[in-house]
């Protein structure tokens, strides 16, 4: 009896404390249905008719299907018409905890910021209400290959660009190794993810790469150009700590990656010098009033741009130059290689090109010029076929009509060798013989090109001595033997 009256006491409370706080009792979600099934239910909120309507055959198909309606409608006494004002929104954090770690495309998912925020404002805008579908599911909204559109939905301006690049192209043809949207936000990538900027370019440049070149299933015919990027400046910045060093998405965009022939593509021959002229700007300013950058700017694709000496992703392979270049012209191999006058040469001795601009090989261009080896041993192209207005980085190439061509302008004090030869040859020597030796003994010295008036006075004293020696020990030898033979 005690029992009895203990169980039943327990019993009122409970139901006065789920009255109390509102808190729905369990029912059947048919019980739901039977009102909510209706296709004409409707409320008013912030004066917009919201339809009620819950189609039982969307509700059994998605993945909550098996659950009860108060599973995730909670706080709310279904006797009262409305059954609460405002009614409690599902928290689908309740049971899917891990779901901000699996979501760091959104950040907020989690806190605060998830309601206030209306990209991320809750769960259902991208997985929907109660149509929920596994996201393995190939017709699922939120499976990768639908991601675009879905995503699409807020993201609107990275949706349309996403839909020109080469990444859906790829996707729209049934390439499994396509990234979607889900695929590369799932790395944390965006600055809302990682505000170190050093530490997102790294994370960017190894999710390009997985693909592009760590990936043994990559089938991309792009990663075989990419096996050497470590080694390249721009990789080898990145991995010594250079947050400034530019990674994939720098030079080929991030939603728009589009194919090198489309106009529109950052990486098209034309549009190359505007992508590194945005950290190399003296050097794209120099190269756009060059004779080079006005014929690209014109449309010519025979012209040369940034890549074509420099290189993509790595060190790319020498051009080829006939044998008989170096035959005619009295160069050598190593030595424009060395100074990297082979891209120059590769183009100007090539007489089937050159005829179609009207332009001398390098071979006939050079007939004037005296001591050609010599020439050519310490003397680079762009010494005297680029502009020596400061800063001198030797890209403003300059018409015929205005090239060096007269020995005063470079062998005669003051002199453009002074501030432009001689600099360059000065340093190659003092790199490899250090300051003093490189500085005496440069191949470069000519008096009056050193800007030193101590070597020079010392060069011009020493001359004078040797002279002054010889002519007196000639007249000393003259004069004693004369005076032998007299006696």
């Amino acid at each position: 009896m005690k029992f009895t009256m203990r169980f039943g006491y327990v019993f009122v409370l409970l139901i006065m404390f789920l009255i109390e706080n509102e808190i729905s009792i369990a029912q059947k979600s048919e019980d739901c249905l039977a009102c909510h099934s209706d296709p004409d239910i409707t409320m008013e909120r912030n004066g917009k008719t919201i339809s009620l309507t819950v189609k039982k055959f969307m509700l059994a198909k998605s993945v909550h299907g098996k659950l009860e309606c108060v599973n995730c409608h909670v706080g709310f006494n279904p006797d009262n018409i409305p059954h609460k004002t405002p009614m409690t929104m599902p928290n689908c954090l309740s049971c899917h905890q891990d779901a901000p770690n699996k979501h760091v495309f959104h950040p907020s998912m989690g806190t605060t910021k998830l309601t206030s925020n209306p990209l991320y404002s809750d769960c259902k805008n991208c997985h929907g209400h109660h149509d929920v579908m596994s996201y393995k599911k190939s017709f699922s909204r939120t499976n990768f290959i639908n991601s675009t559109n879905f995503c699409g939905n807020c993201h609107k301006a990275e949706k349309e660009a996403h839909l020109k690049s080469q990444h859906y192209v790829a996707l729209n043809k049934n390439e499994p190794n396509a990234p979607t949207c889900i695929f590369c936000h799932s790395q944390p990538v965006t600055k809302a993810n990682v505000p170190d900027l050093l530490t997102r370019k790294r994370n960017q440049e190894q999710l390009c790469l997985g693909c592009h070149l760590n990936n043994p299933n990559a089938k991309s015919k792009y990663a075989k150009r990419l096996v050497n990027y470590n080694t390249s400046v721009h990789g080898a910045a990145i991995a010594k700590g250079n947050p400034n060093a530019a990674v994939c998405v720098d030079c080929h965009g991030t939603h728009d990656l589009e194919s090198t022939e489309s106009p529109t593509s950052r990486i098209n021959q034309f549009n190359i010098p505007e992508v590194c002229g945005k950290c190399h700007i003296s050097v794209a300013q120099e190269y756009k009033v060059s004779v080079h950058g006005i014929a690209l700017k014109d449309g010519n694709k025979d012209v040369p741009g940034c890549t074509y000496c420099h290189g993509e992703h790595n060190i790319r392979p020498l051009p080829v130059v006939p044998p008989r270049v170096f035959a005619e012209t009295h160069m050598s191999k190593s030595t424009i290689v060395r100074n990297k006058m082979v891209y120059c040469v590769a183009c100007h001795s090539n007489e089937k090109l050159m005829s179609k601009y009207h332009i001398n090989t390098v071979a006939k261009a050079h007939d004037w010029l005296p001591n050609k080896a010599t020439h050519w041993e310490t003397v680079r192209c762009v010494d005297c076929h680029s502009s020596y207005i400061p800063p001198n980085l030797s890209h403003n190439i300059l018409p015929p009509d205005k090239t060096i061509k007269k020995c005063e302008e470079c062998h005669a004090q003051n002199s453009i060798l002074m501030s432009k030869l001689y600099k360059h040859e000065k340093r190659t020597s003092r790199e490899k013989f250090g300051f003093i030796n490189g500085t005496i003994l440069s191949d470069a010295y000519v008096i009056g090109t050193t800007r030193n008036v101590f070597l020079d006075s010392i060069s011009i004293i020493l001359v004078s001595l040797v002279i002054l020696g010889i002519g007196l020990h000639a007249l000393l030898r003259w004069y004693f033997n004369t005076g032998k033979e007299k006696k």
